[in-house]
């Protein structure tokens, strides 16, 4: 059995902290061809997300639809974006903890969550990916590497050789 506990770095970190909060979203009301047309020749770095939500015409979040379900082609041109969303978005709020989200994320089997404000739980304040529990988890261990650069065990000189 291991002797040493640490505390899930997931735990301390609220979905707050870390979700992204500029988030490109999709009108439900928008044509399927013009998006197609955007998410594959406009070149715009905002296109290439794999997910986007889908808000109805009074911004409130009606799902959210993956890129692969967007450039499916069973789906006619002329349908609406909103008639491809078939299940209510999942969702977490700002305070709920990274550990939380990522265990929601593999529970779904999703690879993201659209973020929530406590308040206003159909208002969505950003959106939360597996990469951004990832990036968190990288800047806990930048975080620890520094530290231990500037802490030397005692003892850990070398002692001076002597010469002849």
């Amino acid at each position: 059995m291991p002797s040493d506990y640490s505390a899930d770095y997931l735990d301390s970190v609220t979905v707050g902290e870390i979700c992204s909060r500029e988030v490109i979203s999709l009108r439900a009301d928008q044509g399927l061809g013009e998006t197609r047309d955007w998410l594959l020749r406009s070149g715009s770095a905002d296109a290439h997300h794999q997910g986007f939500p889908i808000l109805d015409k009074h911004d409130q979040l009606i799902g959210v639809l993956t890129r692969r379900v967007l450039l499916d082609p069973s789906f006619a041109d002329g349908a609406f974006v909103g008639d491809l969303v078939s299940h209510a978005p999942m969702m977490v709020k700002e305070q709920h903890s990274a550990r939380e989200a990522a265990d929601h994320m593999v529970e779904a089997d999703v690879g993201r969550l659209v973020v929530v404000s406590e308040t206003a739980p159909h208002r969505m304040v950003g959106f939360i990916t597996r990469g951004d529990l990832l990036a968190a988890h990288a800047h806990r261990l930048r975080q620890t590497r520094i530290s231990s650069r500037h802490l030397r065990p005692l003892g850990s000189r070398k002692p001076a050789t002597p010469t002849n």
